[in-house]
């Protein structure tokens, strides 16, 4: 169902499918409502957001609204689904006279995100993802923004005024969408506007908004460039930042190269990445983007076609960098390509196994601690001119893989972490009798991966299939019970 198709529900429906807007169901709670998780009768999971009452909003104002979210459409916004506006008469007896009133829900039902708020993913010193990973969020985020902005045209621009890693939702292949507004507006003809009252989340909202209410699209820009610093280097080093600003002692190169440093250690840590220039290249220009973000003097801030722009040519550089020497650290004799572990199925096609990389080839090595989740890194690197889609197979109760589906652009590369669930004790003899199962066909461009179905890859024409044991090994601490 596409937002241009969203249709009306009652509320009787809705306090059905909620348990009656139970504590249960409740997964969230903004400014402007309650949110509540809840299935349809065709099994679609959805997000219901029913609004506290709002006295002096009119009919014309909720419509305006109502309009406003459903000409939304984006890959990076949540949709709207379904919408409910119901007004139901009543009457008390009080003194012998009778007084009738009318009371009016008003809940707006959203795609369910699986993967939840991006808060949940970022950590006291950075997002808890790969860099790839973490980057994709960084860009489809301000691919979102972006979207709101001009993305409609020059009269209908969208202001959201409270974005936060809160409003930013994941969808199961960590998706960054971009939802609740609650606060957002849509602006006449001027460009500038001052508020009486200030709306936004503190740390978030910029120093003019604060000091004067104004409003203009760099409020969101200050806003976008707090979340990248979020993801950067946590909120804690966002502090350190904002401290180092007041007192005039830092340079940005200093900031640039600590959370570079940062990240280096971090993904150095994981079993079977391997940090190279294009990572590199990629957190340096994220961290010039987020000080650039979060200037003091909103003038001295980028606009998001600005950052769309700067995004596109790091991604063009690293799609150079990458076609020259895809991920060059690994001796040439363990990086392998998929056909060598490879079950092929009806493969009369150009063979794809020769074009497509993964890596570990042979099997996946866990450094094994009890009572703890353990991160492995897989790498599937496109070598070829076409689009490919993967899908990864796991046992869901023992270990995820994220994302566990998605495409591989032509001479693209993809990091997949795969996190064994925590485990009480040692098993005996450190085996594991578990895999992961690599699944890849080529399809075509515009192709998206939510089209990733058992049902689709058993329909492809040729599709490989590389499976990879699943290993225990000592960690550097050693095991204990």
């Amino acid at each position: 169902m596409s937002s241009s198709e969203a249709s009306s529900i009652t509320f009787t429906l809705l306090k059905e499918i909620t348990d009656d807007f139970s504590e249960e169901k409740m997964i969230g709670r903004g400014g402007f409502g309650e949110v509540y998780k809840a299935v349809l009768n065709n099994g679609d999971e959805i997000a219901v957001k029913k609004l506290f009452p709002i006295y002096d909003l009119d009919d014309t104002k909720f419509d305006n609204e109502f309009s406003n979210l459903m000409s939304v459409q984006h890959k990076n916004i949540v949709r709207l689904l379904r919408y409910c506006y119901e007004t139901k008469r009543g009457h008390t007896f009080q003194k012998g006279k009778c007084y009738f009133s009318e009371e009016t829900e008003r809940a707006l039902c959203f795609e369910y995100m699986q993967g939840g708020s991006l808060s949940q993913h970022i950590s006291k010193n950075s997002c808890k993802y790969d860099w790839p990973t973490t980057y994709k969020i960084i860009e489809g985020t301000c691919e979102g923004l972006h979207y709101l902005h001009k993305g409609r045209g020059e009269q209908h621009y969208i202001y959201h005024l409270d974005l936060k890693p809160d409003n930013i939702l994941l969808d199961e292949n960590l998706v960054p969408k971009i939802g609740d507004f609650g606060l957002s507006r849509l602006f006449g003809e001027s460009k500038t506007y001052e508020i009486s009252k200030k709306k936004g989340t503190a740390g978030f909202m910029p120093p003019e908004y604060i000091d004067y209410g104004k409003v203009t699209p760099k409020n969101d820009v200050f806003s976008l460039g707090v979340v990248i610093f979020y993801m950067l280097a946590g909120k804690k080093g966002y502090g350190h930042y904002r401290d180092a600003l007041l007192r005039q002692n830092y340079s940005d190169k200093f900031i640039i190269d600590g959370v570079q440093e940062s990240w280096k250690k971090k993904m150095e840590a994981v079993m079977g990445y391997r940090w190279d220039e294009t990572d590199i290249l990629g957190v340096r220009k994220c961290t010039e983007i987020a000080i650039s973000c979060v200037h003091n003097n909103r003038d001295n801030r980028p606009s998001t076609t600005m950052i769309i722009e700067k995004l596109k040519k790091l991604d063009a550089r690293i799609k150079e960098m990458l076609k020259e020497d895809p991920k060059p650290p690994m001796p040439l004799g363990k990086l392998t390509d998929l056909e060598n572990n490879v079950k092929r199925k009806n493969c009369h096609n150009e063979d794809l196994g020769k074009y497509i990389v993964v890596d570990p080839s042979v099997e996946l090595c866990f450094p094994f601690e009890p009572k703890r989740d353990i991160p492995c890194c897989l790498q599937l690197i496109n070598k070829s001119g076409s689009f490919v889609a993967f899908n990864i197979n796991t046992d869901p109760n023992k270990c995820r893989a994220q994302p566990n589906r998605g495409i591989l652009a032509p001479l693209s590369n993809c990091y997949i972490i795969l996190t064994l669930q925590a485990q009480e004790k040692v098993p005996p003899k450190m085996t594991c009798h578990d895999k992961a199962i690599v699944q890849a066909t080529r399809v075509s461009k515009g192709f998206t991966s939510d089209k990733i179905t058992q049902d689709f890859l058993k329909k492809s024409s040729a599709v490989d299939v590389a499976e990879l044991p699943i290993v225990y090994v000592t960690s550097p601490q050693g095991p204990s019970n």
